[in-house]
């Protein structure tokens, strides 16, 4: 006899609800989410679960066990990572959805699973990954994000929706099938919203734009877009009126955009090779745009920025909040510099434990304006201003302290070796900070807040250096690493960097350390914050095998440490060390 069944219960029927059919409807609806997810991320570039939940995973890896995947693997370690958290996501997507199915869960519910979905991105993966609830923390992207996520989780439960609705048996009820249509259309209706809010409302926040017509008085005012004075407008010494329209819009049409994005060599185990210089040739002293090495933590991709829908947000503790777009930056005094960067992972001292080796390290001619003038525009720091935070289009974060941002020396660079700054490095604009590790000048800049207190940044939540000043490295760049070499006398040469501390000498000894040889520095690095070249000789004997170690010494004269250290948390040491032997 079957057990009574109480009004508005769902009867069990093993035959009208096949496991096959739910595992099928799991599988279809989980690839739908993956859809969307890329469609929103390609388009939108609303950032997926799978890319934030591997960043904030990052925060619980033992640095032992981070630095020996780095070195097995190198910067692709990203990626593999990301394509273990999508499959497992896609499998939770498809297990859910398998068990919804099995279950008989009426549309209404299954509606309330999908607004459950958009709801556990909003207030746990948001807040998880410092974007905040509903996205709040976010300077650009809130609309994309809760707009985009709202119509994936309708995507998701419109599917299943409909898997139930019209695969099973009974069928349900007239107002359970126009349910499932609305859960359809109102994912259709989200995703259309979705767009037009991101693509026809404006995006920058309602602050003052600084107009400039003529670029040794550049103006605060209301925006770009009016030929008449704005109401609004800061007056003083040569403040002029903003320019027309179809003038602005002249303007946004030639700004200047980079081409295609560099394709990334790799070598033969697949890692991202920094730079196509061949083992055995001293680098140059300006880097190409082409070689310069690349690091990004985008796994899934960077941000891709048109001219014309940037803006830099100032906020904070200043005189004034306003916004910078990138005609203007490019209209404003301008200054060029010839700086070295260092990715602070960069393998001093045994670059043979790492894919990447020693070769996170370049100098370009960089062009843009100082940080110091920008802040100038409105009337500068606030007295309790003590701390800096540049926001990036990929949720990167640095914070710096407010004596390193008011730096002459700190710029926001659009140029880079007298060309558009690349996508790959940070196009529109990105910071440039003297002194410090790459990781401290982060690319595709849209916001600079100044603050009272001390933020913990991208780099500091996952313990690294708060400081990130540049340790004195020496690298051997001839010869290469067990060259096999004629007996005779050889050039030995290399790059060395300590920052602004500059070069007072580099040395080489052939002899373990026995002794020492001094080698002849390219030129001066002192307060210039660039590498520089050196170069010696050496005798290499019939049947000789023969290492050679190097060091350097900066210009406050301290050495650097012999003794190797991984990067993290302050970024490598070590001597460099190449071991040649005579061709037999």
């Amino acid at each position: 006899m079957l057990p009574p069944v109480m009004l508005g219960e769902t009867v069990p029927d093993r035959n009208s609800k096949p496991r096959h059919g739910a595992v099928v409807g799991g599988l279809v609806a989980a690839l739908v989410v993956a859809a969307s997810t890329l469609l929103l991320r390609s388009t939108l570039q609303v950032r997926s679960v799978p890319e934030r939940l591997v960043e904030w995973l990052l925060l619980f890896v033992p640095p032992s066990l981070f630095e020996a995947v780095l070195q097995r693997l190198g910067f692709d370690a990203k990626r593999y990572a990301l394509y273990l958290t999508t499959i497992a996501i896609f499998g939770l997507f498809a297990w859910l959805g398998y068990v919804v199915l099995r279950r008989g869960w009426s549309p209404a519910v299954i509606g309330l699973v999908g607004v459950s979905v958009w709801l556990g991105v909003m207030l746990i993966i948001m807040p998880l990954t410092s974007a905040g609830v509903f996205a709040v923390g976010l300077l650009d992207g809130k609309r994309a994000a809760i707009g985009g996520y709202l119509a994936l989780g309708l995507s998701y439960a419109g599917v299943l929706a409909m898997v139930r609705t019209w695969s099973f048996k009974p069928l349900p009820n007239l107002a359970s099938r126009r349910l499932a249509l609305g859960l359809v259309g109102g994912a259709a209706v989200s995703y259309i919203a979705t767009y037009l809010a991101v693509l026809l409302l404006p995006h920058a926040a309602a602050v003052p734009a600084v107009v400039v017509e003529d670029p040794q008085h550049p103006a605060p005012s209301a925006g770009v877009e009016s030929s008449d004075p704005p109401s609004n407008a800061v007056t003083g010494p040569g403040t002029v009126a903003a320019a027309p329209a179809a003038a602005a819009d002249s303007a946004l049409a030639l700004l200047p955009e980079p081409g295609v994005s560099r394709e990334l060599v790799r070598g033969k185990d697949g890692a991202v090779v920094p730079s196509t210089r061949l083992p055995g040739e001293l680098a140059d002293p300006v880097t190409s745009n082409l070689d310069f090495y690349v690091v990004t933590k985008n796994a899934a991709g960077d941000p891709f920025i048109h001219p014309a829908d940037w803006h830099l947000l100032v906020d904070g503790e200043v005189a004034r909040p306003f916004k910078l777009d990138y005609a203007t930056l490019r209209r404003l005094p301008a200054v060029e510099v010839t700086k070295t960067l260092e990715c602070i992972s960069n393998f001093v001292g045994k670059p043979e434990l790492a894919p990447f080796g020693a070769e996170l390290i370049s100098t370009a001619v960089w062009k843009g304006v100082g940080v110091r003038d920008i802040l100038g525009l409105t009337g500068g720091p606030n007295a309790a201003a003590a701390w800096a935070v540049a926001f990036g289009a990929d949720e990167y974060t640095s914070a710096l302290p407010l004596e390193a941002v008011m730096d002459p020396a700190t710029l926001l660079v659009y140029e880079m070796n007298g060309g558009v700054l690349p996508r790959e490095h940070g196009y529109p604009a990105r910071l440039l900070v003297p002194d410090r590790y790459g990781m401290k000048s982060p690319k595709w800049l849209t916001g600079l807040r100044l603050m009272r207190n001390e933020y913990d940044d991208w780099f500091g939540q996952r313990s690294w250096s708060k400081e990130a000043i540049v340790q004195t490295m020496c690298r051997i760049d001839t010869p290469a690493p067990d060259a096999e070499l004629a007996a005779g006398t050889h050039m030995l040469s290399g790059v060395a960097y300590a920052g602004r501390r500059g070069i007072e000498q580099v040395e080489f000894s052939v002899d373990q350390g026995a002794s020492w040889c001094a080698a002849a520095l390219s030129n001066s690095s002192a307060d210039q914050d660039q590498w520089l070249a050196w170069r010696g000789t050496f005798d290499l004997m019939p049947g000789q095998v023969l290492t050679i170690l190097a060091r350097a010494t900066d210009g406050n004269g301290a050495m650097q440490p012999q003794a190797f250290s991984l990067p993290e948390p302050d970024g490598g040491s070590g001597w460099a060390e190449v071991t040649v032997r005579h061709s037999s």
